[in-house]
């Protein structure tokens, strides 16, 4: 396949190559957007950090990312986008997209092996794992060449797209146009531009593509396992080893990636996750979770629920509950992950159930494990050796 840094193009194309400037263009140059570029800065000062963490598990350049975002939502996290055909989320879930990627509900669950809805894409660091996952999945096609990946994105894969509108040759929406790619690969340059300069750095930057093929982190047991974040699941207070153990438990299951859904939690967390287990499951449901002292817990969100108190209250009165009865005696979520690691993992992201399973009762380092249905979650404690 031709270098990315030569000029390369499809059929009867305009011609394009890669540069440390971004996408050069046969005849017109490294296009970019008019004036400063406002929306790049704006998206990478506001989510570098969904983008760098995303970007590193998938081997994504960060430039990459924030064009897709800018593409299609313009930094938006609330947009959403309906095609023709659309009636509701759960009967055509592949006529709507949301989040700042804007991928398709049916997309994004095919791609993360998730049982997502509309609502866990408006959440930025989700809509950022989807969209990148659906480029990393897509790259054998595209080779991760800017333009390429553009078209593939918008169309669900690579055709070719006559017209004397469309300069790429390369199908997109509106169709006979070359809208998409354009507006694309100007975000990108911007981008390029931007990322190169600012003081936050990418963790995973343009600079690969132009080395060379890129190191693609595709979904595959070939490959080093990849641990995700849900979004309130917190990174920075789980401990390396505990991140050694769940790593070394994907490997031994010969699982790609596993979606983290919690973490330690501070008594707010706590009375948060309890308060919404207990509206989704019903509170008798939970207390079967829990001891004397969780029970207590619940006893406050049933009174405070029945005496119609509102949300925001009664998390509030099950927090200060938590703090009164101590908080590792409602849950060991809330012990010092200094000494004792305690990790949820969602089982809907784990693709080969009974062999993680195994692998979990197998490993020594695990104290405690527990599993649907006696919990919601692969709940995981990992004490510090």
């Amino acid at each position: 396949m031709t270098a990315l840094t030569e000029f390369h193009g499809v059929q009867d194309s305009v011609t394009w190559r890669l540069t440390g400037s971004g996408v050069e263009i046969s005849g017109s140059g490294v296009e970019r957007t008019r004036g400063r570029p406002l929306t790049v800065t704006r998206v990478w000062e506001g989510y570098a950090r969904q983008i760098n963490l995303t970007a590193k598990a998938y081997g994504i350049p960060a430039e990459l990312i924030v064009a897709c975002v800018c593409t299609e939502s313009g930094g938006d996290p609330d947009a959403v986008r309906e095609e023709p055909g659309y009636t509701s989320d759960e009967a055509t879930p592949h006529r709507v997209s949301a989040g700042l990627t804007r991928t398709l509900i049916s997309t994004a669950r095919e791609t993360l092996r998730l049982s997502l809805d509309r609502a866990w894409l408006l959440v930025p660091g989700n809509s950022i794992m989807a969209g990148t996952a659906y480029m990393a999945r897509q790259a054998r096609e595209t080779s991760l060449d800017p333009p390429l990946v553009a078209a593939a994105y918008n169309a669900g894969r690579l055709r070719y797209q006559g017209g004397a509108g469309n300069r790429w040759k390369l199908r997109q929406y509106p169709i006979g146009t070359g809208t998409h790619v354009d507006r694309f690969v100007r975000f990108f340059n911007d981008a390029v531009a931007v990322l190169g300069s600012h003081s936050t750095r990418p963790s995973v930057s343009v600079d690969v593509l132009l080395a060379g093929s890129p190191q693609v982190k595709r979904n595959s047991a070939a490959q080093e396992p990849v641990i995700r974040w849900a979004d309130r699941a917190n990174r920075a207070v789980v401990p390396d080893y505990a991140i050694t153990v769940l790593t070394d438990l994907l490997r031994a299951a010969s699982l790609s990636d596993a979606l983290v859904t919690s973490t330690q939690r501070t008594p707010a967390d706590q009375a948060r996750a309890m308060y919404d287990n207990c509206e989704r499951h019903g509170a008798e449901a939970q207390k079967n979770l829990y001891g004397k002292y969780g029970d207590q817990i619940i006893d406050v969100y049933t009174t405070a629920k029945a005496a119609g108190r509102d949300p925001g209250q009664i998390k509030a009165d099950m927090t200060r509950k938590i703090v009164d009865v101590g908080p590792k005696n409602v849950s060991l979520h809330t012990a010092d992950p200094r000494t004792l690691a305690v990790i949820d993992v969602a089982p809907s992201s784990i693709r080969d159930r009974a062999a993680f399973e195994r692998a979990v009762k197998a490993d020594a380092r695990v104290a405690r494990f527990l599993r649907p249905p006696d919990d919601p979650a692969y709940h995981l404690e990992i004490p510090k050796p």
